[in-house]
């Protein structure tokens, strides 16, 4: 039988671990088709860290400023 070798293992939705990352702010539809609800976004400029509170999984995003930072 044979191996199957490299390439990255996804988590069971498909969507990266790891957070996004924009220098500035968030705008609407940042990250669609790559984000799912609960994917986390960080400002690197800012130092501002959002949560994907909504997407159609393909054309629409929508990200909310997470705890007090603003």
């Amino acid at each position: 039988m044979p191996i199957i070798t490299g390439g990255q293992v996804m988590p069971g939705n498909g969507v990266p671990v790891q957070a996004f990352t924009k220098a500035g702010a968030l705008a609407a539809n940042d990250f669609a088709g790559q984000c799912a609800v609960g994917s986390l976004a960080i400002n690197t400029s800012a130092g501002v860290l959002y949560i994907c509170t909504a997407t159609n999984g393909t054309t629409t995003s929508t990200w909310v400023t997470v705890g007090s930072q603003t």
